[in-house]
């Protein structure tokens, strides 16, 4: 009969809070890299127009920035480029928090792990190419998902389907090394310990957190 009752009991749902704090500051902190990366990428998106519309006018730096970035002619957004840089305009597709956040989290990281012990250079190298590739790829699967190429390359390095150019392979590998610098301060030990520590549960306790703090 205890058996019966046993087999008759339904399989007991944990919720996130039954979690050990440890896994569940895991999880959270991933969660949290995942969209800072997507927010500082959309940010230096917009930043980015600005920067480049002012370099391109500098002399031996315009070569740095020779691919034109453009968007599905259909929106009428390219038009931005001939804005007046003292405006500072720029602009960005919400999709990209997606796609930065997912080139740095399941890219950069596992990258800068694995290459540890590599000059930064070597490293540089691989982010570049390997964001080369997912920029080109991801391109395509967005224009396959809105029907509008939410970027496109119209220079002459442009290569895979137009959707990424050999001219912006120096810009991210200087991305990737960014990426990687962020993601090595947020490993700090001294953070980590500070985010997994339990949260003060009286007012004498949070007082004293804020006297560290000061």
């Amino acid at each position: 009969m205890e058996s019966q009752v046993v087999r008759s009991r339904r399989p007991v749902r944990i919720r996130r809070a039954d979690m050990k704090r440890g896994q569940r500051m895991k999880v959270a902190f991933a969660v949290f890299r995942f969209c800072l990366y997507g927010m500082v990428g959309i940010s230096s998106e917009v930043f980015f127009y600005n920067l480049v519309r002012i370099a391109r006018d500098v002399p031996l730096l315009g070569t740095l920035f020779q691919f034109q970035w453009q968007v599905d002619d259909r929106l009428g957004l390219n038009a931005i480029w001939d804005t007046p840089v003292v405006t500072a305009y720029g602009q960005c597709s919400l999709w990209m928090f997606l796609i930065y956040g997912v080139a740095c989290f399941f890219f950069v990281e596992p990258v800068y792990r694995w290459m540890l012990y590599q000059h930064a250079s070597l490293r540089a190298v691989v982010y570049g190419l390997g964001i080369l590739l997912f920029e080109a790829f991801s391109g395509v699967l967005l224009e396959r998902l809105t029907g509008y190429r939410i970027w496109y390359y119209a220079d002459a390095g442009a290569i895979l389907w137009q959707m990424t150019s050999l001219y912006i392979l120096p810009i991210w590998m200087v991305t990737g090394l960014i990426a990687e610098f962020i993601y090595r301060e947020l490993m700090d030990p001294d953070l980590l310990a500070a985010l997994e520590s339990p949260l003060p549960a009286t007012p004498e306790e949070t007082e004293a957190s804020f006297q560290l703090m000061r």
